[in-house]
């Protein structure tokens, strides 16, 4: 590809005269998830708070950022072995509902075709069990 180049006020400027720019590969970005217990029923210090809300159920990290056009894989393990811990990661701007039963590790991969903030949570334990998806726009 031919180039011009052409210095104006001190800054030089170049710009292709033929082919195209160059594509941008995608790039795989992996994560490693987990679900958490912010009290758990088995510390005696948190019967009170357990008794009264619940216990209450995160993912770690809770954000995720990554750019439009990666392929996504996360990893999502689910710490818990009780019979009734189990979550999903469910992102519904991407149509996944990824069942994790207690005491497993699950994977899920996708394109992140679409820009935007794409709100994922545990169908079971909302609003609590949530986090965001981050896809940056190509530029």
């Amino acid at each position: 590809m031919r180039k011009l180049s052409f210095i104006a006020a001190g800054i030089v400027f170049t710009a292709g005269l033929l082919g195209a720019a160059p594509a941008f590969a995608a790039t795989t970005r992996s994560f490693n998830m987990q679900t958490v217990a912010w009290a758990s029923k088995d510390n005696p210090a948190q019967k009170r708070v357990v008794a009264k809300f619940g216990e209450v159920y995160g993912f770690t990290p809770g954000t995720i950022v990554v750019d439009q056009g990666d392929h996504v894989v996360l990893h999502i393990r689910n710490l818990e072995g009780g019979g009734d811990d189990g979550h999903t990661l469910t992102i519904p701007g991407y149509g996944i509902n990824q069942s994790l039963p207690p005491l497993s590790t699950e994977t899920v991969s996708f394109t992140a075709d679409k820009a935007g903030v794409f709100p994922f949570h545990c169908e079971f334990h909302q609003p609590w069990m949530s986090g965001e998806l981050v896809v940056l726009p190509t530029r």
